[in-house]
């Protein structure tokens, strides 16, 4: 991920000895993992070995172009495919054990992030296979009823990715009475679909069942139930 390619790139740049071990078999991190055309905001910031990125925004494959650029630029010594186990401390040194041996090292960078670790809803139903906690392709869904659960960024980017597919019916499920501290350009074009009554909000909701075909949500002091696909 970005962390840990920035790491090695500051490892790089200053002559030391490193190595960068990364369960995933290519590089990005959770970048790799976005829905495509994802828009990333950054703060203008300095890459070592690449210079400044002074665009307000980019977008993932944008990112991906970046990252492959150092790699072929510098050759940066990372290891893909390679989980970390266990890491140990004896005395003053660090032992790393993948499945592929052991490394020593005097220090260790955990560039490990949160993903892989969805926050679940905790209801009935939430094991069926049509529930997932992340949106790759929105393409893949057309001709559906799908309720997206959420009210930050990564909930709205969804829902305006499913939207643009052709006959789906997509609901916007939300705890809170409207989105807060989302994008800006999320929440203008989300506020376009929702005056175009493209797509359904549902403020102050929970789902409260998900089951084969619908989902049941509890809306204010109102328990309402709709046809539901993903």
């Amino acid at each position: 991920g970005r962390a840990g390619w920035a790491a090695a790139a500051t490892a790089h740049e200053k002559r030391l000895s490193y190595v960068v071990l990364d369960q995933e078999k290519d590089l990005g991190g959770t970048i790799y993992h976005y829905p495509r055309r994802k828009l990333v905001l950054v703060q203008p910031i300095e890459i070592p070995l690449w210079g400044p990125m002074k665009e307000g925004e980019y977008s993932k494959e944008q990112l991906l172009e970046i990252l492959q650029d150092l790699n072929r630029r510098f050759q940066l010594k990372v290891r893909f495919g390679e989980k970390v186990m266990d890491v140990g401390r004896d005395g003053g040194v660090f032992s790393v054990k993948t499945p592929k041996g052991l490394y020593l090292s005097r220090f260790v960078v955990l560039a490990l992030g949160r993903r892989g670790t969805p926050r679940k809803l905790g209801v009935p139903g939430e094991e069926l296979p049509k529930v997932m906690y992340q949106l790759l392709d929105a393409e893949s869904y057309t001709g559906q009823h799908i309720l997206v659960v959420g009210g930050g960024d990564s909930a709205v980017e969804a829902v305006l990715g499913l939207a643009r597919q052709p006959e789906n019916k997509v609901t916007l499920s939300y705890r809170k009475e409207k989105l807060f501290r989302i994008k800006r350009k999320n929440e203008e074009r989300i506020g376009e679909l929702i005056r175009q009554r493209v797509i359904r909000p549902l403020f102050n909701s929970e789902v409260a069942q998900i089951r084969e075909g619908v989902v049941r949500l509890q809306v204010g002091a109102k328990l309402m139930e709709m046809q539901n696909d993903f």
